[in-house]
């Protein structure tokens, strides 16, 4: 080849500014800026393009290919991560990439675009700076105590204005129901309490020593119908009012992970996974049961495992993603702890709710989930005027879960 053709797709100042080699490596700044996971994926991409280009074997073009399984040799990520990675470098102006010939084959391009990367940099080390920042006001050990403590309650907590607000609500509850001999009628969605029993509903006398199951003494889910479902309700409502919160290592377990068989230190928290994505996290062997309803704050931490939260959104990293999924998450929660909840004018249990998400969860990944009904939710509010935009996404969030499919990216890895 000529040196036309090596100056034509010559990367030599992104080559230089990242020092792409025979190792995984990712730019810190740029890692700050875009995610961590993406950074690892773009510095492979341009380690491949350099190797193509010094061997004259780059298509017309500056075009190369690579597999799912070559890419996964590369950085170690699997096919759901290389593919919301990729996904996200082209949205950043970084990276092309387009399946062509016969049998089709992924093939890629690096964008020879130095403003594009210097702008991400630049943001990566402003990112960086407010860190530092932070960081250096913490300057004494009580602090770094104090501030361990903190994240700990908040993940417990994060809902709640005070522990002694929660304390005297719960008591006021108990003792109003003690008072009436009746146990608490069920709650709407929009958080209006019935003035009277809705139909098929019994309420019984406290004196009943009648024994009902406990949904929260199920480790494992098991089948529910709607007329089994409505003699769990009133139980649960007392049940709920003596929760005792769960360590995150507990609601792992309460998952189905022997989380002990692949990480050394017991987690305290779903950041302790930050480097995991939900191949390594062994997600599609988890099943959300039934018990965690009865605390949103438990169940919030289950979907944030699930989902690899902390693994797409380190901290000061796409804030306006992060609020959204964190958003998605709470409303879930706030589903699944309501018993009931009226959608396109039919009732939807919440044990049917979590049964959706297991599927979604056996049969693909939730982040997958996540990211097209992100991509729906930002479609619908661009072309809506809506008024209360929490209850409506809860109405948007059971018809997506209900309609998502689950893709083969088979077809990819040729």
């Amino acid at each position: 080849m000529s040196n036309n053709y090596e100056n034509k797709y010559s990367l030599s100042a992104i080559i230089q500014l990242l020092n792409p080699d025979n190792t995984i490596s990712a730019h810190r700044m740029l890692a700050h800026a875009i995610g961590m996971t993406e950074t690892i994926i773009y510095s492979a991409l341009i380690s491949k393009q350099t190797y193509y280009l010094n061997n004259n074997v780059l298509r017309e073009g500056g075009w190369f290919f690579s597999t799912i399984a070559d890419l996964q040799e590369s950085t170690t990520f699997g096919a759901k991560a290389q593919k919301t990675a990729i996904t996200r470098l082209a949205e950043h102006g970084l990276i092309e990439c387009e399946c062509k010939g016969m049998p089709a084959k992924r093939y890629f391009r690096i964008t020879n675009d130095m403003e594009i990367l210097m702008k991400l940099i630049d943001k990566g080390t402003e990112i960086c700076k407010k860190i530092s920042a932070k960081a250096n006001r913490n300057s004494c050990e009580n602090d770094e105590i104090s501030n361990k403590n903190s994240y700990e309650k908040s993940e417990i907590l994060e809902d709640v204005e005070s522990v002694e607000s929660v304390e005297n609500s719960l008591e006021k509850t108990v003792q109003t129901a003690k008072k009436l001999q009746y146990l608490p009628k069920a709650v709407t969605d929009e958080g209006a309490q019935s003035s009277c029993p809705s139909a098929g509903t019994s309420y019984r006398p406290a004196d009943n020593h009648t024994i009902k199951p406990k949904i929260n003494n199920l480790k494992l889910n098991q089948s529910i119908n709607p007329s089994e479902a409505a003699e769990f309700q009133n139980v649960e409502k007392i049940d709920r009012l003596n929760f005792a919160p769960l360590k995150f290592s507990e609601i792992l377990e309460s998952l189905g992970l022997d989380w002990y068989t692949f990480t050394a230190n017991e987690p305290t928290s779903e950041k302790h996974f930050l480097y995991h994505d939900e191949t390594d996290r062994k997600t599609q062997k988890c099943k959300i049961p039934y018990s965690l309803k009865n605390d949103k704050r438990n169940m919030k931490a289950a979907l944030r495992y699930l989902c690899a939260y902390s693994h797409y959104f380190g901290e000061g990293n796409d804030e306006e993603r992060r609020s959204l999924w964190e958003t998605i998450i709470t409303v879930l929660a706030e589903m699944v702890e309501t018993d009931s909840i009226r959608i396109g004018g039919r009732t939807v249990m919440y044990h049917e709710i979590i049964d959706r998400l297991n599927e979604i969860i056996e049969n693909s990944y939730l982040s997958e989930c996540f990211i097209g009904f992100e991509e729906h939710w930002q479609t619908l509010i661009t072309e809506k005027n809506i008024t209360y935009p929490k209850a409506y996404m809860k109405s948007c969030l059971w018809n997506w879960l209900c309609d998502f499919e689950f893709e083969d990216f088979n077809d990819l890895q040729k």
